[in-house]
């Protein structure tokens, strides 16, 4: 672990410097100092500041958002294939936002915020509502019921937006989840929220480890169930409704970290959640560099990538459980 704690951030320091200095263009420290210390107005200046370092804080932020979404997501639903994506949370987060922006005129960052923040929640709860009054936190019933609202939202999002072709362009390109072409408000704005998702999910490291056996272990545990889980949904609201809101819903994140946090570290949540926002972090500005390149001159989507990576990580599980 001690290794781990040293090993983790500095990987993401070099990640970020990397997301800033590489792309279309290549720039060497002395033109990011530069640009940063000793801004002189010309073009690599206005790129580096306006371009490249907001979106390489925002991939970190995103990232740990999603990887500690994903690892509180698995416990509440005790299923290891459950995320965001899978239970739907994220398709309600995007649905909020595309409507809200569509049909109330909503723009600004506080507003697009609290509507996936919004969307998040009303989600969680109707999944989790829907499954529980159909037999119980049946954990194969969770993940269903959440495949089947987020399909529906997503249904709903295109529709929405083919009533509305002035606007189909630029929420497609959002929906894929990208950050790029992000002002750096967008950071500023997500990071507290983003923050007080991780506080959130910290407090709650111990009643969740309780959690990961049955409600009547849990409870004989001392664990107040409702609680907990009413805390939980409302941390997994925070933490994706923020990484949605930033970047869109860049997919299949909160189900590849906590698999790989969960091989290192086990099952304790306290570790599990440092390592998980430091693992998603590394891994959204990984796969937003290797965005820049995979079509290279042109840009994919980062969201193609993590949900290209997540498809392939849920055959692999869906297959080992089969065997």
């Amino acid at each position: 672990m001690t290794l781990l704690a040293i090993a983790l951030p500095a990987i993401l320091i070099l990640f970020v410097a990397a997301s800033v200095a590489v792309g279309y263009r290549q720039y060497w420290p002395a033109a990011i100092w530069n640009a940063i210390f000793a801004f002189d107005g010309s073009e690599s200046a206005v790129v580096i500041t306006t371009l490249r370092i907001p979106r390489a804080l925002l991939a970190p932020l995103v990232g740990a958002a999603l990887g500690v979404a994903g690892v509180l997501t698995q416990t509440l639903a005790r299923n290891r294939i459950a995320s965001p994506d899978t239970l739907g949370i994220n398709a309600g987060a995007a649905l909020a936002v595309v409507a809200s922006s569509v049909w109330l005129g909503i723009g600004s960052i506080a507003g697009m915020s609290v509507a996936a923040i919004s969307g998040a929640l009303a989600t969680s709860l109707l999944v989790f509502g829907v499954a529980a009054t159909s037999g119980g936190f049946s954990p194969i019933r969770i993940v269903l019921v959440g495949v089947t609202v987020g399909g529906l939202a997503f249904s709903i999002v295109q529709i929405i937006l083919t009533t509305n072709e002035a606007q189909l362009k630029e929420l497609l390109f959002w929906l894929t989840g990208s950050f790029a072409d992000r002002p750096i408000a967008f950071a500023i704005g997500g990071a507290p929220v983003v923050m007080a998702g991780l506080a959130a999910a910290w407090m709650l490291a111990q009643p969740l480890d309780a959690l990961q056996a049955d409600d009547t272990t849990a409870a004989n545990l001392g664990v107040p169930l409702a609680v907990v889980r009413w805390a939980g949904f409302l941390t997994v609201s925070l933490l994706t409704g923020a990484g949605v809101c930033m970047a869109g819903p860049v997919g299949f994140v909160g189900f590849v970290v906590p698999h790989l946090a969960r091989w290192l570290v086990g099952l304790s949540h306290r570790r599990l959640i440092l390592t998980s926002a430091l693992i998603g972090a590394i891994y959204t500005t990984a796969a937003d560099i290797l965005a820049r390149f995979i079509i290279y001159p042109t840009e994919a989507p980062v969201g193609a990538i993590t949900s290209t990576v997540g498809g392939i990580t849920l055959l692999i599980l869906l297959k080992r459980r089969a065997a």
